[in-house]
């Protein structure tokens, strides 16, 4: 069967903007600052620990100034405090502080989600589809560390999606927001449903096709959601914490 001339033309401009899209480069600083967070996703950096730089060069093979960018990428959103010639220590977050994370979250992702909705495009909707779509593998595995990259990845996106540099500069400072109880004490699993938390992201994303109204309310709800996922993930911590004490 031959096809319209009309969808001939479509599918031809379709593939020859894909072929010439270009492929983003990521940095070494990058890839450093991603195995630090799966470092800290599985355990091996605990909230509070002490990260020596020239140790951690050593283990990742990359220079002492790579794992330092990385880790003021990590200062600047939350994740690690890096004391200029001094050292850096994984955060370890209070029940305050982490009222305080939300309460400013609260107020930048919905407003992020409505500035990316005005601006989406079907790139950026399959782009946070991936990394629902990894979230989505990683609770059907159990693995904790994959779950919080791709969490992570996904909020990363849509601040980027906004395309306003200053709203993505504000929305760097709660990245930790995602993966916020793992700061509180230890990566244990949060009492929850991993599969559901996957399909809250996909239903953000549903939203922002939608409209900025709804992309605003729907990830309101949702943070709220994962607010109250925190604070009894923290609880339980302090729960143990003096059972053991």
């Amino acid at each position: 069967m031959l096809l319209d001339p009309l969808a001939f033309a479509i599918i031809i401009d379709y593939y020859s903007r894909v072929a010439t899209k270009p492929i983003l480069s990521v940095t070494k600083a990058e890839q450093v600052r991603q195995a630090i967070l799966e470092m800290i996703f599985a355990g091996d950096l605990t909230a509070g620990q002490r990260i020596v730089e020239m140790r951690l060069a050593a283990e990742l093979n990359v220079s002492q100034a790579t794992v330092n960018a990385a880790l003021q990428d990590l200062h600047n959103q939350g994740v690690v405090t890096k004391l200029l010639n001094r050292s850096t220590t994984v955060n370890r977050y209070t029940q305050r502080e982490i009222d305080n994370l939300f309460q400013v979250r609260m107020a930048l992702e919905p407003a992020a989600a409505a500035a990316a909705s005005m601006k989406l495009t079907s790139e950026g909707v399959a782009s946070l589809l991936a990394h629902v779509n990894e979230m989505r593998a990683a609770a059907r595995i159990g693995s904790l560390p994959a779950f919080c990259v791709a969490d992570y990845s996904f909020h990363q996106e849509l601040y980027r999606l906004s395309e306003n540099s200053f709203l993505i500069q504000a929305c760097q400072a709660i990245s930790a927001g995602p993966f916020a109880y793992i700061l509180c004490g230890g990566p244990s699993a949060l009492p929850v449903d991993y599969a559901a938390l996957a399909e809250d992201h996909a239903e953000v994303v549903l939203a922002l096709e939608n409209g900025p109204e709804a992309a605003e309310q729907i990830t309101l709800d949702q943070v709220g959601k994962w607010k109250t996922h925190s604070a009894r993930a923290l609880a339980a911590i302090v729960e143990t914490e003096t059972a053991h004490a």
